[in-house]
């Protein structure tokens, strides 16, 4: 059993342990902090890895802060959840682990925003529930249809 004299001396050595853990590399395009990889790695896991859409149907996507969100991705224990552009969203998805993908049961916030954001919102939404598969080019991860590209996302940080 253990007892208030040995709890102390535990908990000092957990602390100092956390500490000694070293920050995310950033980026060199200033972006969020991604998990440092060298060139040549194999990509970051498709579960667990907080992921940003770079581009939609081939079309790169900016998005200005602080006024527009970045649209992003995160897959963790069959649940889906991220940002559609304008609102939270949430559902579900499928995946054999190495090629097939598919997201169902989308569920989302409802809040106004700008036309725009809500035409790019129904876009992505609409484009990801068509994903049956992905593959990797590089560090980016490309969710496909039917083999065909249709959202590439770039990893932002990875979930611990």
């Amino acid at each position: 059993m253990l007892t208030f004299s040995r709890l102390i001396p535990l908990g000092f050595i957990v602390l100092i342990a956390g500490c000694a853990q070293t920050a995310p590399a950033t980026s060199t395009t200033g972006s969020s902090p991604i998990a440092a990889t060298a060139p040549g790695q194999p990509p970051l896991p498709l579960v667990g890895t907080h992921w940003k859409l770079k581009e939609l149907a081939g079309q790169a996507i900016t998005r200005t802060p602080p006024q527009q969100q970045d649209i992003t991705l995160l897959l963790d224990g069959g649940r889906v959840s991220g940002n559609s552009g304008c609102n939270r969203m949430m559902g579900a998805y499928g995946t054999n682990g190495s090629s097939t993908l598919t997201f169902s049961q989308f569920a989302g916030t409802m809040m106004a925003c700008q036309p725009a954001d809500m035409e790019l919102e129904q876009q992505v939404l609409k484009r990801l529930s068509t994903v049956n598969g992905y593959r990797y080019d590089g560090q980016d991860l490309l969710l496909t249809s039917d083999g065909v590209v249709v959202a590439r996302y770039e990893a932002t940080v990875k979930h611990f």
